[in-house]
């Protein structure tokens, strides 16, 4: 019976079997396949929501070309124009880009582990290339270099003789514990404080009377031994047009080794004109040391009246004994300055960083490093807390920027996405099949 049942017989039936009705599933196939790396791209945020300096990654689709079923066309006489009837043909992922916001800083009091608040990246050097990141969680090896926890150097400028030359090339930054840092000779001592001008010329009596003051200066030979040397500050009269006169002697062991005239005019400040005699102090050490010709600076100094109250006291000396860099610290603006045993601080190099035009264009390679692209622009190294780098925290370590709620949310519409197109393609299979049907 079923041989004597026409069959239908339709141009329409047959373009349903044809091309288009492959449309819509290859469409949904393209956002099964999108919304999967979606889904890729949101599972590596959240699995990294806790690696120290890590920036999210986000998804960003675009519609694919247009299939035009009827072209447009202009107005005529008597008809007006005709927009185009065009069927999509899926999405596909237009880029998966990195969303550089600051991280949150987490504290940590560690010296070396070091978090930027800008733009910036430190520079590690990975042999032939640099690299750049936002991990700042970095120590001090064996060998007193600063590296990340991957053992790569980090790249700044070491301090020559103290002093950092920031217009030289980057090099790795050295922290070399334990170095011995040799004595020095004390060359100058500046003194401060006040004189009493109301004091009468002093008059050895007896009884003695008059204006007398006694300090001590702390001087260094070549070999870092320390001396003390006694200073007496005794009243005179006026010399010349000055207000107030005091001779000062130097003496030590029973020697005197350096001796003067020191003035003040009417207001009360050092009166050079009136003073007499090269302020210096000359010590001949028993040790084998260089002699020492100290440079006393009495400039500082002044002499009002006090009612008998004397401060004169040195208030700096460029000499110390030998000392050991015992510790160091790092400033916001990257300076690593050094800490020794004799309470001598000096600099030991500074810190470099990198900005980028095109932070996005940067290409991520692996441990949150990246190395620079055509796209990225070139490198623009400088110092901390300059241009858009941004400054240093010391003592804290970058957070990730990841947001788990956002993040949790774009989970749940890839995944309704996913169900959605999968939904198509079901739907799809039904209907060709209703259609196969129909020419039997």
């Amino acid at each position: 019976m079923e041989d004597h049942i026409p069959r239908v017989q339709s141009p329409q039936l047959d373009n349903l079997k044809g091309e288009d009705m492959s449309v819509a599933l290859f469409t949904a196939v393209s956002g099964l396949g999108n919304f999967q790396t979606m889904l890729d791209v949101v599972s590596n945020n959240i699995a990294n929501v806790n690696t120290t300096g890590y920036k999210s990654s986000r998804t960003n689709f675009q519609e694919m070309l247009s299939q035009t079923q009827l072209p447009s066309s202009r107005p005529t006489d008597g008809r007006g124009g005709r927009n185009p009837i065009q069927t999509g043909l899926g999405s596909t992922v237009a880029a998966i880009d990195r969303v550089f916001t600051q991280g949150a800083l987490e504290q940590t009091g560690i010296t070396t582990d070091l978090a930027i608040t800008g733009d910036g990246f430190f520079i590690v050097d990975q042999g032939s290339i640099k690299s750049y990141t936002r991990n700042g969680n970095f120590s001090v090896d064996t060998e007193g270099y600063l590296v990340d926890s991957k053992g790569l150097y980090v790249q700044g400028w070491p301090a020559v003789d103290g002093v950092v030359d920031t217009d030289t090339g980057l090099d790795r930054v050295h922290i070399p514990l334990g170095e011995q840092m040799i004595a020095k000779a004390t060359e100058a001592v500046d003194m401060g404080g006040n004189l009493d001008a109301g004091q009468a010329v002093f008059s050895a009596g007896p009884p003695p009377t008059g204006g007398r003051f006694a300090t001590e200066i702390t001087v260094f030979d070549s070999l870092g031994e320390e001396y003390r040397v006694p200073v007496t500050f005794t009243k005179v009269a006026p010399s010349g047009t000055a207000a107030s006169s005091w001779d000062w002697s130097a003496d030590f062991n029973g020697t005197n080794v350096g001796s003067g005239t020191v003035s003040y005019n009417s207001d009360g400040f050092f009166d050079l004109a009136n003073s007499t005699g090269t302020p210096t102090v000359a010590l001949t050490p028993t040790n084998g040391a260089a002699p020492l010709n100290v440079s006393l600076n009495l400039e500082g100094t002044s002499s009002f009246v006090t009612d008998g109250e004397y401060s004169i006291l040195p208030s700096y000396q460029d000499g110390f004994s030998a000392g050991t860099l015992l510790s160091f610290d790092i400033s916001q603006t990257g300076v690593i300055t050094g800490r020794f045993t004799n309470g001598q601080l000096r600099d030991l190099g500074q810190i470099g960083m990198a900005f980028f035009t095109n932070p996005k264009g940067l290409q991520h390679t692996q441990d949150g490093l990246f190395i620079e692209s055509g796209n990225s622009g070139v490198p623009q190294i400088g110092q901390p807390a300059t241009g858009p780098r941004g400054q240093l925290t010391p003592g804290a370590l970058e957070m990730s920027n990841v947001d788990l709620t956002s993040e949790f949310s774009k989970m749940i519409l890839a995944q309704r996405a996913f169900q959605a197109n999968s939904r198509v393609i079901t739907t799809m299979d039904e209907i060709l099949t209703e259609v196969n049907n129909l020419k039997r």
